[in-house]
C-alpha cells in the first residue's frame, strides 16, 4: 500500500463544488465518489504519479491514503484567495489517471469514502496547512498525513459528523464574489441493513450491507436479494434550527414492492430515520439505484444545497432457494406420478409407493425449508 497521502479539496468556488463536499459528508463508508481537476490544479509530484488513461503497469497511487477537504475562498482582482480550509473524511484511492498531459486534460480520482476527521476543541487545520507548498495553489496535491488523533475511528462516526457540521461556518457557504449565499444540508447515510436468519430459523440478527466495488465502472454498489427486506437508516444535524424539509428515498416500483417514495419531514435540528425496501422476486439478476434527496426552499435569503445522491444497487436471485423450489416441483410430479402410474398398471407394480413416499417427503421439506428461510 502506498504511504502517500493525497489531499482532494472542493470548494465554494460553484454551487456544485459544495455539493460534492456535502455528498463526501453524506455517502455511507465504502460508497467510491468521483472528483476530477484540470491538470493545471495539482502541484508537480501528484500530477507526474497519475498514469495516462490505458497505462496498466502505472499504479503508484492505487490503494493510498485520501483526505477530502472543502475550501472556502474569494476571488478578488481575478486571483483566488483562500481563507479557511477543513477536511471532512479520509478515503481510499480506487482508480487515478488522467487523460493527457497538457494543463487542460483532466486528472479523474475514485476513491472510497472512510473515516471522518475529529474536529477536537483547539484544532485549528487552516492554520496548520497555511504553511504547506500547495496553499493557495493546488487543489490535488501530495503532502503530509494528518495526526492520528485528527481522524475518528469508526465507532466515533456520529460525533465526528455532528462536530464537523457545527465547525464548518455558515457565511462560507456562498459564491466566490459573494453575491449569492447558500444553506447547506448535513446528511449521514448510514447505509442498508437486513435481518438474517441464523442457522436455527427462529433466530435473527442484524446484518448491515457494504458496498462492492466494480472495477470495470470505477463505482461501488450495494448487493441485495431479491424478496427480502432492507431498510435505508439515515440521519441529518444542523448547528442550529433549520427550515422544514423532507428527505425522500427513491426505488424501482417495478423492483420494490414497498412504495416508490419513502417521504420523511424534517424540522429538528437532529433526527435518526429509516426506510424500508422490500425487493420482488425476480426472472434475472438486475441492476438499479436508489435515490437519497432532499427537498428545502430558499430559508432566510439563501438558496438551499439540496442533496441528490444516487445509490447504486444490484439484487440477485437467491439460486439455492430457486433450486430447492425446482426440487419440490420435481419430487410432487415423482409422486404424483408414481400414484397415477400404479392405477393404470392395477397391482403389477408392487414397490409404486416408494417413490409416493419420497417424492412427497421432497416436496414437503422443500416446501418447509422455503417456508422457514425465505418466504416465512
Amino acid at each position: 500500500m502506498n504511504d502517500e497521502i493525497i489531499y482532494l479539496v472542493s470548494s465554494n468556488a460553484s454551487k456544485e463544488y459544495m455539493l460534492d463536499a456535502l455528498e463526501v459528508l453524506s455517502l455511507p463508508f465504502g460508497m467510491v465518489q468521483h472528483f476530477r481537476y484540470q491538470l493545471r490544479w495539482l502541484d508537480e509530484g501528484l500530477k507526474k504519479k497519475l498514469p495516462i488513461k490505458g497505462e496498466t503497469e502505472k499504479k503508484d497511487l492505487k490503494n493510498s491514503k485520501v483526505i477530502i477537504c472543502y475550501l472556502y475562498q474569494q476571488k478578488q482582482d481575478n486571483e483566488w484567495k483562500w481563507f479557511e480550509i477543513y477536511p471532512l473524511r479520509t478515503g481510499i484511492l480506487m482508480e487515478a489517471f488522467k487523460t493527457g498531459t497538457e494543463d487542460n486534460d483532466i486528472a479523474h480520482f475514485y476513491f472510497k469514502v472512510d473515516k471522518y476527521i475529529y474536529y477536537k476543541e483547539g484544532f485549528n487545520f487552516t492554520n496548520d496547512m497555511k504553511d504547506w507548498e500547495s496553499w493557495n495553489k493546488h487543489y490535488a496535491f501530495l503532502e503530509r498525513n494528518l495526526e492520528e488523533d485528527k481522524v475518528a475511528p469508526q465507532e466515533k462516526s456520529y460525533s465526528a459528523f455532528n462536530k464537523i457540521c457545527e465547525s464548518l461556518k455558515k457565511e462560507h457557504f456562498k459564491s466566490p464574489k459573494g453575491d449569492e449565499d447558500y444553506y447547506p444540508i448535513f446528511g449521514f447515510i448510514d447505509g442498508l441493513k437486513t435481518i438474517k436468519r441464523s442457522w436455527t430459523p427462529w433466530r435473527k440478527y442484524e446484518k448491515k450491507i457494504f458496498p462492492k466495488y466494480d472495477p470495470l465502472l470505477y463505482k461501488s454498489y450495494y448487493e441485495i436479494s431479491e424478496g427480502s427486506c432492507y431498510s435505508l437508516e439515515f440521519r441529518t444535524y444542523f448547528p442550529e434550527n433549520p427550515p422544514e424539509f423532507q428527505v425522500i428515498v427513491k426505488s424501482d416500483e417495478k423492483l420494490f414492492s414497498s412504495p416508490p417514495e419513502c417521504k420523511v419531514k424534517i424540522s429538528s435540528r437532529y433526527t435518526e430515520e429509516n426506510c424500508m425496501l422490500i425487493s420482488r422476486e425476480l426472472e434475472r439478476d438486475v441492476y438499479t439505484s436508489l435515490s437519497f434527496e432532499t427537498a428545502c426552499k430558499n430559508f432566510d435569503g439563501k438558496k438551499p444545497l439540496n442533496l441528490y445522491i444516487s445509490l447504486p444497487v444490484k439484487i440477485k436471485r437467491k439460486l439455492l432457494f430457486r433450486a430447492i423450489e425446482v426440487l419440490g416441483d420435481i419430487g410432487f410430479g415423482v409422486g404424483t406420478g408414481s400414484i397415477a402410474l400404479a392405477k393404470m398398471l392395477e397391482g403389477k407394480w408392487n414397490w409404486w409407493y416408494w417413490p409416493v413416499i419420497v417424492g412427497y417427503g421432497i416436496w414437503m421439506i422443500s416446501k418447509l425449508l422455503l417456508k422457514l428461510l425465505w418466504r416465512g
